[in-house]
C-alpha cells in the first residue's frame, strides 16, 4: 500500500537527482578528527501519519523499565483512529492496511526521537499480527565508508538506455539489474552468482512475513557443488538500511534453506552513486548482528551509454 492510503498530504519518496551527485568520495580515514562523517543514506521523517501513529502506540503501551513493548494490529488501528480524531483533515487518513505502518517504520525510516531516547531502536514482528519495540543501540545500519572500486558499466545498451543516467536515481530492482550485469556480486563473493528469485515475500514460523529483494545462488569451483545461498536486501537512496529487515532475511534463509551455506547481503546506493556491499553474520538478535565483509563500487557508464540515455529520455518513474 502506498503512503497515500494513510496520508494523501504526505511528501512523496524523493529520488536523487543530478544535483545530489558528488564527484569526490571521501574515505572514513579522511574525515577530520572530531567531525562525524555525513550519513550515506536518507532516514526520512516526513510522514504526517506514520510517525504520529507509531508514537501513539508506543506512548499507550510503554511501561517504565520494560525492555520490549508488545502491540498488535488492533493497536495500530486504534492509534490511526486517534490520529484521525485530532487531524484537521481526517478524511485523508485511513487504515486499509494497518500492517503498512510497520513496514514503513521499520524499513524506510527511523523511529521517532521520543522512542529512540528511551533506548528502543528496533521494531520487529514476533508472530502473525504481533509486533514489538526492542531496546538496541541502533536500528539503522550505516554502510562502512570505503574507497570505491571503479568498474565499467557492462549493462546492455537496450537496457541501460531505459534506466536513469545515475545509479543514485535508480530504484532497488533497477539497481539489482545493473549490479547483476556488471557482475559486482561475483567480484564481491569470489564465485559465480546466479539469480534464483526476485522480490520474495513469505511467512516464517514465529516471525511473520519476511520480504527479500532477491535470492541469488553462488557456485565455487564446479557446478556440482551445493550452491551457496545469498539472500539480498537492496536499498535505493531514499530508503534506510534497516537492521530488522536483515534479521528477517536471515531467519527466512535459515528456515527455507537449512542445509545450505547462507551469506546474507545488503546492497545500498548513496547520493554519490556509490554502491555499498555488506555481508552479515547469521545473527538472530539485533545486538549480535555484524558486518563481516564490505566493499564499495562505482559504475562508470561510457559516453555512448550516456548519449543513448539522454536521447531516449525516459520519464522519471
Amino acid at each position: 500500500m502506498a503512503e497515500d492510503d494513510l496520508d494523501a498530504s504526505a511528501p512523496k519518496r524523493k529520488r536523487a537527482t543530478k544535483k545530489d551527485k558528488v564527484t569526490e568520495v571521501v574515505s572514513i580515514d579522511e574525515v577530520p578528527a572530531g567531525k562525524k562523517p555525513k550519513s550515506l543514506q536518507s532516514h526520512g521523517r516526513n510522514s504526517k501519519v506514520y510517525v504520529p501513529v507509531i508514537l501513539k502506540i508506543f506512548q499507550d503501551r510503554f511501561r517504565p523499565g520494560a525492555s520490549s513493548v508488545l502491540f498488535s494490529l488492533d493497536d495500530i488501528r486504534n492509534a490511526v483512529d486517534a490520529v484521525r480524531a485530532t487531524s484537521p483533515n481526517p478524511d485523508k487518513i485511513s487504515a486499509r492496511n494497518a500492517a503498512d505502518v510497520i513496514y514503513r517504520m521499520r524499513s524506510r525510516t527511523v523511529l521517532p526521537q521520543e522512542i529512540l531516547e528511551k533506548g528502543f531502536h528496533v521494531l520487529r514482528g514476533v508472530g502473525r499480527g504481533q509486533y514489538q519495540f526492542e531496546r538496541a543501540q541502533a536500528g539503522i545500519i550505516e554502510p562502512p565508508a570505503s574507497t570505491p572500486i571503479a568498474t565499467i558499466d557492462h549493462t546492455p545498451m537496450p537496457v541501460r538506455r531505459l534506466l536513469p543516467e545515475t545509479v543514485a536515481e535508480m530504484d532497488e530492482q533497477a539497481l539489482l539489474s545493473v549490479v547483476g550485469y556488471c557482475r559486482l556480486l561475483d567480484h564481491f563473493a569470489g564465485m559465480t552468482i546466479y539469480r534464483l528469485r526476485s522480490h520474495v515475500r513469505k511467512s516464517v514460523p514465529g516471525l511473520g512475513q519476511a520480504e527479500l529483494d532477491a535470492i541469488d545462488v553462488g557456485i565455487g569451483q564446479s557446478e556440482d557443488e551445493i550452491p551457496v545461498i545469498f539472500p539480498i536486501e537492496a536499498k535505493a537512496v531514499s530508503d534506510a538500511l534497516n537492521l530488522v529487515q536483515i534479521l528477517n532475511m536471515i531467519a527466512y534463509a535459515k528456515h527455507y534453506y537449512p542445509h545450505h551455506t547462507i551469506r546474507p547481503l545488503a546492497v545500498k546506493v548513496d547520493f554519490q552513486s556509490v554502491i555499498h556491499f555488506m555481508e552479515f553474520n547469521l545473527a538472530t538478535k539485533a545486538s549480535a548482528l555484524k558486518v563481516v565483509k564490505n566493499a564499495s563500487y562505482m559504475i562508470n557508464p561510457s559516453e555512448a551509454q550516456i548519449a543513448a540515455i539522454r536521447a531516449t529520455n525516459v520519464p522519471q518513474q
